[in-house]
């Protein structure tokens, strides 16, 4: 088992018993740099064993160990425990107790090493050996004069970091361990606290000034409970949802990170832990779109920080244009020698431009301020430039990628591995390729500029925009439906031939309202079929399509998000009976995880393949749009969704849940209260809004 505790962008990997395994993944991590890549506590050169070990906060950990069998020591005589909690470093503290009726002698050994190497080459999505990261550098390990702070450090032209030790009492080092001697009488406890301090951009360790417990951490730890008691409350009758909206309402406010260049209480959302903990274009706007109602400072936060990195030139490696929005953010730079999945800042995605500007529209909705769209205004019309120009690459009027540097994603869409855009017969589709969903969030993001425009006194620039959203949408329903097929195609390829696989990607489309209402109907019967609904709900992929694979990255699992956004967009058209069928779903899903949070996805199997949903063995948890779900999902239920906030949808209640109450929620620019209750009277599925 891996434990993880963060606190802003400092996260800690261990395993159960507190230590960091050679060759592993885990280590101790800040700002995308690994500090520590090596750690073990052992009694007499033996490793404990495990009593329990768990996160007691988002930031700190306890490990309950004892000991086996050691020359002087009885099995289980001793009590070791490791409490540590991390900062802009880790703080630890080891608490050895002797219960026994005899003396304990024995040996406490830590061993340690730093290898500073970049997250991506700890992941192993490059094979980097320690060698070739040093290389080209000088990596120093010392111990201080008074014995009792060891010292790495590396210094190249690309890095320079630093790690500090400090250690409360004064060890022995022999063969690269630190080795303390300890006799404790019956009853007695012998204490270790250590200190490690993450340094960058120092030449030597001496340049050092700062402490862990920063004010930087006291102040993200204040936000952090701050958001938690400040979140709207929720009423329900099932056990479940109340469960989850706690731990999602945690899981948020863990999620956010500190922007580097931003205002002293500005926070943004990372896309996950452990391996996420940055700003990504679409994970960060979709996940501030969800949370909303909920939680609309966050989306300030997101907008302004990806308002200040939004593309000024033509780049090919970074993927960087002209007003678009970026992909991803990395704040240490890759230096492996390998090839690398990206070049940082990143800017390889399709659809973060008309995202952005989706957000910025609906935060307006929600919260009446347009002191937000005036702060942004020039960057919603370079973006919209962008989307017109730069985005529609042949001037089809359509949004379309291709990959052309050497490293980076070959897909740009949300479901961007490799293997993930193809044909009803298995086939990869070539680029160019234009996704569906992205022409639809297109559609999305110029209805909703022309409210703002509208607002800021701009009729002219707001009758454009919808002009030009009537004209796509009339032209998408025309090129992407598939009247054979019952459902808009996946993508159109480099040709502008259907990507002809059934996807969940239709379903989104919904969301965004550039769905005809009839063919909205048809899709949201195909959603349904056993094909695409797994009974957990609705899969990436059709099983009737030959890509379909159940434990595929984007080829037929079930994510989370992708259900909430299909949800919304079965609520917008009316469709209630779906939009309850699939919430029943994944709120029974929820009933297997003993954390009640939804992993970034889980396998595509059926219930008639599995009376449980199967887990995916490297999905994120928790993981931003994953935590969002259940704010979008109990929005929508509520008919709170900002994207028909112009005409509210109809509440609805799921099967098996007759309640929900939602105190101090953003509507309309003002706090409300909404309740939502089954009047069970004819329909089980009747419900009315107080």
């Amino acid at each position: 088992m891996r434990l993880t505790i963060n606190s802003d962008t400092t996260f800690l990997l261990c395993d159960d018993l507190g230590d960091v395994p050679d060759g592993s993944e885990c280590g101790l991590y800040y700002e995308d740099t690994r500090f520590l890549s090596s750690y073990a506590l052992t009694l007499d050169g033996l490793a404990p064993l495990l009593l329990a070990a768990r996160a007691v906060a988002p930031y700190a950990a306890d490990h309950f160990l004892t000991n086996s069998i050691l020359p002087r020591v009885p099995r289980g005589q001793l009590s070791v425990i490791r409490r540590r909690q991390v900062t802009e470093g880790m703080y630890e503290r080891i608490e050895i107790t002797n219960f026994g009726d005899s003396d304990a002698i024995f040996t406490l050994g830590l061993r340690l090493d730093a290898d500073f190497c970049h997250l991506f080459e700890a992941k192993h999505e490059v094979q980097v050996s320690n060698d070739v990261i040093r290389a080209g550098g000088s990596y120093q390990q010392s111990l201080a004069t008074d014995g009792r702070e060891l010292r790495f450090a590396f210094s190249s032209p690309q890095r320079a970091r630093a790690l500090l030790v400090r250690l409360s009492e004064r060890p022995e080092i022999e063969g690269g361990q630190c080795r303390f001697a300890v006799h404790l009488a019956p009853r007695t406890m012998w204490r270790l606290q250590l200190d490690f301090l993450t340094l960058q951009d120092v030449e030597t360790p001496e340049a050092a000034s700062r402490g862990v417990g920063a004010a930087h951490w006291e102040r993200h730890q204040r936000h952090r409970e701050e958001m938690v008691a400040e979140a709207p409350q929720l009423d329900s009758d099932s056990l479940t949802l109340r469960r989850a909206y706690e731990q999602s309402v945690h899981d948020f406010a863990r999620l956010q990170i500190t922007t580097t260049d931003g205002g002293e209480n500005e926070f943004i959302i990372a896309a996950g832990i452990p391996w996420f903990m940055t700003l990504f274009g679409r994970d960060s706007l979709i996940t501030a779109y969800q949370a909303l109602p909920f939680f609309p400072e966050a989306a300030r936060g997101t907008l302004r920080a990806l308002a200040r990195l939004q593309g000024s030139k033509v780049d090919v490696l970074h993927v960087e244009e002209p007003g678009k929005i970026l992909h991803e953010f990395r704040s240490a730079s890759f230096t492996g020698t390998q090839r690398s999945a990206a070049i940082f800042p990143y800017y390889g995605t399709v659809d973060a431009t008309p995202l952005f500007l989706v957000l910025l529209a609906s935060y307006h909705d929600v919260t009446g301020d347009l002191s937000l769209a005036r702060e942004l205004h020039s960057n919603a019309l370079r973006a919209l430039e962008w989307m017109e120009h730069y985005g529609d690459r042949d001037g089809d009027g359509y949004l379309e990628y291709i990959k052309e540097a050497a490293a980076g994603l070959d897909n740009q869409g949300w479901k961007d591995s490799g293997d993930a855009v193809r044909f009803r017969d298995g086939r990869l589709a070539a680029p160019p390729i234009a996704l569906c969903e992205v022409q639809g969030y297109a559609f999305m993001a110029k209805v909703g500029m022309a409210r703002v425009f509208e607002a800021l006194g701009e009729p002219e620039r707001a009758d454009a925009l919808r002009h030009q959203a009537a004209e796509l949408r009339a032209r998408f329903n025309r090129d992407f439906w598939m009247a054979e097929r019952g459902c808009y195609a996946f993508a159109l390829d480099g040709e502008k031939r259907q990507v002809d696989a059934l996807t969940s990607n239709a379903g989104q489309l919904l969301w965004t309202g550039i769905a005809d209402p009839a063919k909205a109907r048809l899709v949201a019967d195909k959603l349904l079929t056993p094909e695409l609904f797994s009974g957990w709900g609705v899969r990436t992929m059709s099983t009737s399509d030959a890509g379909y694979n159940p434990i595929s990255y984007h080829c037929g699992s079930v994510w989370p998000h992708d259900n909430g956004l299909i949800v919304a967009g079965l609520a917008r058209y009316g469709f209630l009976a779906p939009a309850r069928q699939i919430v029943h779903g994944l709120l029974s899903a929820l009933e297997y995880y003993a954390d009640s949070r939804f992993p970034e996805l889980f396998a595509g199997y059926g219930h008639s393949e599995a009376s449980f949903p199967v887990e995916y063995p490297t999905a994120s948890r928790p993981q931003a749009w994953s935590a969002g779900t259940i704010f979008l999902l109990l929005g929508v239920m509520a008919g709170l969704d900002p994207s028909v906030r112009a005409g509210a949808s109809q509440p609805f209640l799921p099967p098996g849940l007759d309640r929900v109450g939602l105190r101090s929620v953003w509507v309309d620019g003002r706090r409300i209260d909404v309740t939502v209750q089954s009047e069970r009277v004819e329909e089980p599925g009747d419900v009315k809004a107080c």
